[in-house]
C-alpha cells in the first residue's frame, strides 16, 4: 500500500446501543477512529422513477484495522457512506472499504 495515496481525511463510526432516561435501547454511533485513506467514485444513479434514491458507489482504501466491520459508517466530507463489502488488500496491509453513499 502506498502511503501516499492516502491523502483524504475520513472518521470511521461505529454503531452503538445505549439507553435512554426510560431505559429504551437508543442506536446512535461513535467515533471509532480519524485516519488517511483513498476515495475512488466508482459510479453513481439520479433516477427518481418508483421511488428509487439517488445513489454513489465509492471506495476507500485504509490501512488495515481489525475493529473496522459492517457496523461501521465512513464520515467523509459531511457524508455518510454505508459499508457493503469489506476486501483485504494484500496480507493484512489494507483494506478496501467499498460504499454507498447514505443518509442515515
Amino acid at each position: 500500500m502506498i502511503s501516499s495515496a492516502l491523502n483524504r481525511y475520513i472518521t470511521i463510526e461505529i454503531e452503538t446501543t445505549t439507553t435512554n432516561a426510560v431505559g429504551t435501547p437508543v442506536e446512535s454511533y461513535a467515533t471509532l477512529k480519524n485516519t488517511y485513506a483513498t476515495v475512488q467514485y466508482k459510479q453513481g444513479n439520479t433516477q427518481f422513477n418508483e421511488g428509487a434514491m439517488p445513489y454513489t458507489d465509492t471506495d476507500f482504501s485504509i490501512r488495515y484495522d481489525s475493529r473496522v466491520n459492517y457496523k461501521c459508517r465512513i464520515l467523509y466530507n459531511t457524508e455518510y457512506f454505508k459499508i457493503l463489502h469489506i476486501e483485504l488488500i494484500g496480507r493484512k496491509d489494507g483494506m478496501r472499504l467499498k460504499c454507498i453513499k447514505w443518509d442515515g
